[in-house]
């Protein structure tokens, strides 16, 4: 590389996340030419020049004086320039002999014709000016002695790479003004004038009637060039004056400035194209294989190259693990993919992600090897912020033969990639309608059991009244009527005990989910609403004290509880005084039950029943009082139920309603849903819950044919427990049992893919590759794609014709990540940043830099080309092909 050349290691600095656009000026004067004023001290003029070219922000210009290049200067400013991110190319304004008044003509040299040290270009400007010294022609009006093509001849002649661009060509002495269309017709057709001439400076004129304006010169000139644009200063002032021409670069050398304005569709514009999207803008490791490895990431297309094994997929599965991209439902090589990630980072790895929201805001995303991901905005942790919905929207995944996977849950899984972060909010919806019939269903069968246990407790009452009745006959009763008496008022004391616990439990849970619901809530700082807040204060106080007021309450009823137990131990303490006297009323009555020859009854088995009646009647009040709101909450469940449907059914057609806006972007691949379509997960799920049942599996597949999901078979019981035939009763005893479970199932729906009309299935893995990639392409909702070596299953046109191209038209509205063995996505992608992997037992290196730079080009062809060698090789072979054949027809 000559030593004036921006050295390779300036490109982390300069362009940090490779190619970017950035401002050029095609057409600088400086204190060389005769033009050109400076009232300056001559040793300041350096500094001030470059202090122009920083306030314009150009970051290219090509020094063009007329019709002479002054080296020393020339090389002092480019000296300059170079520590401030700025690439100077050597370049004259030539008079061409041609046309009326001549024609200026912008010639941009390479680093080769001042290589060595030595000056090849002013023995140009003596040959083409021969017969005159510099001091007669170098300004302004001189015209050289060559007409545009002989000039091009003489420079071509040097074997030292060039290039030119007509000067502000509809003014004076400008081609379009000087020529007219038979002569411009006559150029533009000319090898020379194809090979050399890269731009028209200064175009201003769409249409013009009567004079030479870019629709005529488009018909004249069928290899139109590109249109640049150029300040022509006459002094430091003036420097950047006039219109903006960008360049998307990554380096600041003749090589990358010719590359990008044979480009110029892609590569040259009037002004920086504003990003709309989120992107990544670098990827960081901490510990692992890739320890204090940082790969920075282009707004646009990134390609990671390398053999295989080099890690590179590694890194791409890094960055989806670090944004919490799900694989999909069912991913090619899914525990392969798993077990890198872990690999790759080791014990405590950590991947730090960069970012920048569509808005401009930087975050990053930490995520530590066994840990979820945090945020940070600003350096500052932040919750609740979803990545794939604030930050990078609606990011997409395909790993390796994922574009080619067929079948039914492949259309689920797609669908769930392209608009699962829109359906966040109506999932949250479901979750919260699941959670309710979960309770609703649990209230019901609580019911149930209450209405057995309270058959249970009737069946033991009138047990017990006729034991009490066999009594009351020979006059226990009446013996035993005090004794009776103090226990039945123990009863309820005790009863009364366990209602006052019961309640100061309740309200003491109703406190302390009252604190946590409130104590956090805090009146904003409002900039607008002050007054409106200062009033609204106090009432907000009101209810945050309704807390503490309960919690008085609480208080209340514990000192009420303890007051009950303290006189409820005086009753006790009676009770207990009076046991010798009821011990003596208990033997008389043995005794003269005895005398009546009844031995069988016993006095103390009367008490028992008699306290025990009391508890069931007890019991039996509250359970009848329970059971009764059977149909409450039957109804309920019901209710809960159609909920619950309907969030589904509003999911479905949120989904349906994104499908049809993607399949209208485009006609060849369309994406038919079907609302709880899938009946083979709706009939294993019956199956998992009939296990044991001995249920047969044809009477659960009429089951699962006849109703749609399991809240129609609940609603219509008894017609599908007949369908389950002699198993009947154990269909129904397995079905409730497990019914919170399956009323909350949702039967999922399907998707059905069709590519040019037929079922995307029936098509061969290449084709479904092709299709499915087609259609990533036409998607404009993703911000970020991500796809590991998405060539696999491609055939190489294909990936040229169809996909490559499709993405140099639309990469600067999304950003690409590629993992890829194909060249065609680099080299004619025109991949703004390659990154270049190798590795070895314990270390993954990563080289990242733009196409544009050399070092870059020279990986490229070791790793995808199988190296210079090779590469040279087949070039040899394709021309000696080419040359037996017109290729354009084959």
């Amino acid at each position: 590389m000559p030593h004036d050349q921006l050295e390779a290691t300036n490109f982390e600095t300069f362009f940090p996340n490779g190619s970017t656009w950035i401002r050029a000026d095609f057409h600088l004067h400086t204190k060389a030419d005769k033009e050109f004023t400076y009232g300056g001290q001559d040793n300041d003029f350096v500094s001030a020049y470059i202090a122009g070219l920083k306030v314009a922000d150009i970051r290219l210009g090509v020094v063009t004086n007329h019709n002479k290049f002054d080296l020393h200067e020339f090389k002092a400013l480019r000296r300059a320039a170079r520590h401030e991110g700025i690439g100077l190319l050597p370049g004259v304004e030539l008079s061409v002999n041609d046309g009326g008044n001549g024609v200026h003509t912008l010639i941009v040299f390479s680093d080769e014709w001042l290589e060595g040290g030595h000056d090849y270009i002013n023995p140009f400007l003596g040959n083409t000016f021969s017969g005159r010294t510099p001091s007669q022609y170098e300004n302004e009006n001189s015209r050289s002695n060559d007409d545009i093509v002989s000039t091009l001849t003489a420079l071509e002649r040097f074997n030292r790479d060039f290039f030119v661009i007509f000067a502000h060509v509809e003014a004076s002495s400008g081609l379009w003004n000087e020529l007219k269309g038979g002569r411009m017709e006559e150029l533009a057709t000319n090898p020379l004038v194809e090979k050399y001439c890269l731009g028209f400076q200064k175009v201003r004129t769409h249409d013009v009637p009567d004079r030479a304006s870019r629709l005529k010169v488009k018909q004249w000139w069928p290899q139109y060039p590109a249109e640049v644009e150029g300040s022509d200063p006459k002094n430091v002032e003036q420097i950047g004056k006039g219109k903006n021409c960008v360049l998307k670069l990554g380096d600041l050398t003749f090589e990358a400035v010719k590359f990008a304005l044979r480009d110029f569709r892609y590569r040259v514009a009037a002004e920086i194209p504003k990003s709309g999207h989120g992107f990544v803008t670098a990827m960081r490791f901490e510990g692992g294989l890739l320890d204090g490895v940082r790969m920075p990431f282009s707004a646009n297309l990134n390609c990671l190259i390398g053999i295989q094994g080099s890690g590179k997929s590694s890194a791409l599965e890094c960055l989806r693990w670090a944004l919490d991209i799900p694989f999909g439902e069912r991913p090619q090589d899914r525990k392969y993919k798993e077990d890198l990630v872990p690999f790759v980072l080791k014990s405590g790895g950590r991947v730090v992600v960069e970012a920048v929201d569509p808005l401009g805001s930087r975050y990053e995303i930490r995520r530590i090897l066994g840990h979820d991901p945090e945020i940070y905005l600003n350096g500052v942790l932040r919750k609740g912020i979803a990545v794939r919905q604030s930050v990078i929207r609606n990011p997409l995944y395909f790993g390796q033969k994922d574009l080619s996977a067929a079948g039914q849950d492949f259309g689920k899984d797609l669908v769930e990639k392209l608009v699962g972060e829109s359906l966040r909010p109506v999932r949250e919806a479901i979750a919260e309608k699941a959670g309710e019939l979960t309770t609703a269903v649990g209230l019901l069968q609580a019911i149930q059991t209450d209405t057995e246990k309270l058959a249970e407790l009737r069946r033991e009452l009138s047990a017990l009244e006729y034991q009490i009745e066999q009594f009351d006959k020979h006059g226990v009763k009446d013996k035993l009527e005090k004794q009776l008496a103090y226990n039945q008022d123990a009863i309820f004391v005790t009863s009364v005990d366990e209602k006052a616990e019961r309640w100061s439990d309740a309200v003491g849970s109703l406190a302390e989910e009252g604190a946590e619901l409130l104590e956090t809530i805090a009146v904003p700082g409002s900039k607008y609403n002050a007054d409106f807040f200062s009033e609204y204060a106090p009432v907000l106080a009101e209810l945050k004290a309704s807390v503490a007021s309960i919690k008085s309450v609480q208080s209340t009823i514990d000192n009420v509880r303890d007051s009950l137990s303290e006189r409820h131990a005086t009753l006790n303490g009676t009770i207990n005084g009076l046991k010798d006297e009821f011990a003596s009323v208990e033997r008389e009555l043995l005794e003269a039950l005895a005398g009546k020859g009844v031995t069988a009854l016993q006095p103390d088995d009367y008490l028992k029943s008699t306290d025990r009646k009391l508890v069931i009647d007890g019991k039996i009040a509250e359970l009848e009082t329970a059971t009764s709101k059977a149909e409450e909450r039957s109804g309920s469940v019901a209710t809960t139920s159609s909920a619950l449907n309907e969030k589904w059914l509003e999911e479905y057609r949120v989904t349906a309603a994104a499908l049809d806006k993607i399949n209208t972007a485009q006609s060849e691949l369309k994406i038919t849903p079907t609302f709880k379509g899938d009946k083979k997960t709706f009939t294993t799920r019956l199956e998992t819950a009939m296990k044991g049942s001995s249920v047969r599996s044809d009477s659960i597949q009429a089951i699962c044919e006849k109703y749609v999901d399991f809240a129609a078979i609940y609603a219509d019981l008894d017609k599908a427990c007949a369908l389950a035939k002699g198993r009947a009763d154990a269909f129904r005893e397995y079905f409730l049992k497990a019914l919170p479970a399956l009323l909350t199932f949702q039967v999922p729906n399907i998707y059905e893919i069709n590519y040019h009309g037929r079922p995307l299935r029936s098509h061969s893995l290449g084709q479904r590759a092709s299709a499915m990639m087609l259609f990533l392409l036409s998607q404009q909702e993703h911000d970020l794609v991500l796809i590991d070596q998405p060539e696999d299953d491609l055939d190489s046109q294909t990936v040229y014709e169809e996909v490559v191209k499709r993405i140099r038209d639309i990469k600067s509205g999304r950003q690409f990540i590629f993992a890829t063995h194909n060249a065609n996505f680099p080299v004619l992608g025109d991949s703004e940043l390659v990154s270049a992997f190798s590795s070895s037992d314990d270390k993954i290196a990563v080289l990242s830099a733009s196409i544009d730079v050399a070092d870059c080009q020279t990986r490229i062809i070791r790793i995808m080309e199988g190296g210079p060698e090779a590469f040279a090789r087949r070039k040899t072979i394709y021309e000696h092909w080419k040359a037996g054949g017109d290729w354009s027809r084959k």
